[in-house]
């Protein structure tokens, strides 16, 4: 069965930005270093398209979420990207 996949986009001291990435099954990944926000979203543009290939679901996590506040980092929720 395909597995919910949630993400986030965090800003990083540096102005730069991180996309993590949750899978239902707790497991987690993140893209570093995105230079501007416009390339984290077409990554995650990317990983929609590659999800949407074996019925997985791609959302912005809500930003309570515990993976949500990672060490030096400040979440901010996507509320602005909608589904494909």
């Amino acid at each position: 069965m395909p597995q919910n996949v949630e993400y986030w986009i965090t800003d990083r001291p540096d102005g730069r930005f991180d996309v993590v990435v949750k899978l239902g099954s707790g497991k987690t990944f993140r893209r570093a270093g995105c230079v501007s926000r416009t390339e984290a979203d077409t990554w995650i543009d990317g990983l929609r398209m590659l999800m949407v290939a074996i019925g997985a679901p791609v959302s912005a996590a809500d930003t309570t979420s515990d993976d949500a506040s990672l060490p030096g980092s400040q979440t901010m929720h996507d509320a602005g990207h909608s589904a494909s």
